[in-house]
């Protein structure tokens, strides 16, 4: 049994701050984590972490070689609400309440090397959709004059590798197609650019139909490729392997 004494008097609110702040074990707290699922998980992550850092096959990637990570950013709903503008010390105030005016899907494709965007919105997320837009991308100069066009995608129906691999590859002589592991979205440099679109583009906005929603990200692209920037990736293939050795073990 574990004897309990009151503290009198209490101490004050810093010093149990300080306590707790000094503690081993503080249950108290939380953390998450996400269990690989798929037992070719460190086997497909890692060509797509070396190509990031610059390599392919052991051997160094030339800048004739061009890295294209692609995606979609699904379920966007045209949200109406009312909006209050910041006034001194106050934030823009957004109504809680909403009216839903439709939805699409951003299908998108983010030049690794450059830091540039191409995507476009549509109402289906559908292959031919995808399809179209890995058009769009491949007839841009750089992937024309590419030597290799590397594709990182992951398993979404649009562009499952049971499908979509054997069309890109059949239409295009110059690509290599990298499928992610299942529940790997965070190894997909464009999942960086949906976050800022997110937090810049849609985030306490009101839009009153789709159009207002299409526009709003095609204008948001535009201004991201007038100042492209690429992402500074650095994580690798052995930090991967060892976060893998790491992970709690599956109950």
């Amino acid at each position: 049994m574990i004897a309990v004494c009151e503290l009198d008097p209490c101490p004050s609110p810093s010093t149990i701050a300080a306590w707790l702040r000094q503690a081993a074990i503080k249950p108290w707290t939380t953390t998450s984590w996400k269990t690989p699922r798929d037992p070719e998980f460190a086997q497909k992550a890692a060509p797509v972490l070396d190509l990031y850092n610059g390599t392919w096959k052991d051997e160094q990637l030339t800048d004739r070689d061009v890295i294209i990570c692609a995606d979609e950013k699904t379920a966007l709903t045209a949200r109406s609400r009312q909006r209050q503008p910041p006034g001194p010390g106050r934030p823009v105030r957004v109504e809680h309440e909403y009216e839903r005016n439709g939805a699409c899907t951003y299908q998108a494709a983010l030049f690794a090397t450059t830091g540039e965007v191409h995507g476009h919105c549509v109402t289906r997320n559908t292959r031919a959709n995808f399809e179209r837009l890995v058009e769009e991308v491949m007839d841009h100069p750089i992937c024309t004059s590419a030597d290799r066009v590397f594709w990182v995608l992951d398993n979404g129906s649009a562009h499952h590798p049971n499908t979509f691999t054997w069309w890109l590859k059949k239409h295009y002589d110059n690509v290599e197609v990298l499928h992610l592991p299942t529940g790997a979205s965070w190894l997909n440099q464009i999942e960086l650019y949906f976050s800022i679109v997110t937090r810049k583009a849609l985030t306490g906005s009101s839009f009153e139909s789709i159009a207002d929603l299409m526009r709003q990200m095609s204008g948001f692209e535009v201004l991201w490729n007038a100042v492209p920037e690429p992402f500074e990736w650095t994580y690798t293939t052995e930090q991967l392997n060892r976060r893998l050795e790491n992970l709690p073990a599956v109950g």
